[in-house]
């Protein structure tokens, strides 16, 4: 999977990269892995090494915006661009563009369709920082912010040998210089309004890059992190990675949500399904506990045809009762509808069908896995080489989604779309639809 890809970046336009532990690594990786897709310009509000020039195929030095008139055309011949002010005084490093050249930089990538990456802070070096008072400088149209950490310094101790302003660090979690570093510290600092959420814009997102992952051990603290800032609605993502080796990243963790249909009216069976006892529970209930006990969030129960039932069926449970009025025209309808529910702040929906009760909350979560290591569009079980549901769809394919017409639901998508296949047990592949199905799933209570 590549960075790029990982962070979402070929949607957006702005993005700052805040921080430390790899941020010039990290713009330097997206820059080569976009160069044949598009124009990237990059730049920076802080000071940067005469050797990260090399960042870019060209560099050019613009101390006002007048000296950006030769970019669109050193554009047309290479795919990316550094802009950097002057040489800073005494040291080997270019100093940062001025906010009317980054206003200039900003129009001129709108009318290019371009990206343009910036560098919003400076970290010596180091793999953790809190910011001081005149940083990072983020510009106010950035639409994402990536906050980066090195994943080395947990268990190294807070310093000057790790720790860029260790004092101020100190200061924010609470604690005292010297102490040993834990994975709630790295959180903390990243979701402070003074650390990692520092000048965020309001309108941007925030994916955190989790970054020098390179053994088992800081793998599992990634991890650690990752769910305690899916926690913070202000973060969206979080990525672990090693962006400096071959593959560059290893898990995207983001939200997952889960739609489970339930509005049909079961005219071959001859009474709603979604309402049939097995095992003690309505059957509907075994598809909202499969995606409950994978941890999907929001989850979303599309009803219909004998709605005000399943509504009573599931009034304990933590789940969204959203009505479809439009059910009897086709399964689309609720497709769209279950989607509309949950996709403001989700990365990925598990559709889930309530008419299949041998689903289990182990086969949504080999599903989830597979999209946290591939971000494939499609995660889809097979058992027998037979396709079956719950299918996972990756928010590239929303669109998709919502285009879809008539009664049918996901499968069409499979023929548009890359897809990773999960193995799982036959038994999955049950669905309930004719009196003889029920006779069937009843002999198996």
């Amino acid at each position: 999977m590549r960075l790029a890809d990982a962070l979402r970046i070929p949607s957006k336009r702005f993005v700052a990269f805040t921080g430390a532990g790899g941020k010039s690594t990290a713009i330097g990786r997206i820059t080569r892995e976009l160069s044949e897709e598009g124009h990237i310009i990059l730049t920076s509000t802080t000071k940067l090494h005469h050797d990260q020039s090399s960042l870019a195929h060209s560099h050019i030095i613009a101390r006002k915006p007048d000296d950006l008139s030769s970019l669109r055309s050193m554009l047309e011949d290479s795919p990316s661009v550094l802009v950097t002010g002057d040489k800073a005084e005494g040291e080997p490093k270019w100093v940062g563009v001025d906010a009317s050249t980054l206003d200039a930089l900003h129009d001129l990538t709108q009318e290019i369709g371009g990206i343009l990456l910036i560098e919003a802070d400076g970290a010596r070096g180091r793999s953790l920082k809190a910011p001081a008072d005149h940083e990072p400088v983020v510009p106010h149209f950035v639409d994402l912010v990536v906050p980066v950490v090195g994943l080395d310094v947990i268990g190294a101790s807070i310093d000057e040998e790790r720790v860029h302003r260790p004092e101020r660090a100190a200061l924010l979690l609470g604690t005292t210089e010297g102490e040993a570093i834990l994975p709630e510290h790295v959180f903390k600092l990243l979701t402070h309004p003074s650390g990692g959420m520092k000048d965020v814009p309001d309108h941007a997102e925030v994916r955190v890059l989790l970054n020098k992952a390179e053994t088992q051990e800081r793998l599992e603290h990634g991890r650690a992190i990752a769910n305690l800032l899916l926690t913070v609605s202000r973060v969206r993502v979080a990525v672990i990675g090693s962006v400096s080796a071959d593959q560059p990243v290893h898990e995207v963790f983001g939200r997952l949500a889960g739609v489970v249909l339930a509005a049909g009216d079961s005219k071959r069976l001859g009474q709603p399904k979604q309402l049939i006892l097995w095992r003690g529970k309505p059957l509907v209930m075994h598809a909202v506990e499969a995606g409950l006990g994978a941890n999907l969030f929001p989850i979303a129960v599309v009803i219909g045809a004998g709605g005000d039932a399943v509504r009573k069926a599931l009034e304990d449970e933590p789940v969204m009762i959203v009505e479809n009025e439009a059910w009897s025209t086709g399964l689309s309808t609720s497709v769209r509808v279950g989607l509309a529910s949950v996709e403001s702040n989700a990365e990925a929906v598990v559709m889930l069908l309530s008419d299949m009760p041998f689903v289990q909350a182990e086969l949504v979560e080999a599903l989830i896995h597979e999209h946290r290591r591939t971000l494939s569009p499609l995660v889809v079980p097979r058992s027998g080489g037979r396709r079956t549901n719950p299918v996972l769809f990756d928010r590239s394919t929303f669109d998709a989604l919502r285009a879809i017409r008539g009664d049918q639901g996901g499968r069409s998508l499979l023929e548009q779309f890359p897809k990773i296949w999960v193995e799982c047990e036959e038994t999955t592949l049950f669905d309930l639809d004719t009196p003889e199905d029920l006779q069937r799933l009843k002999e198996l209570e």
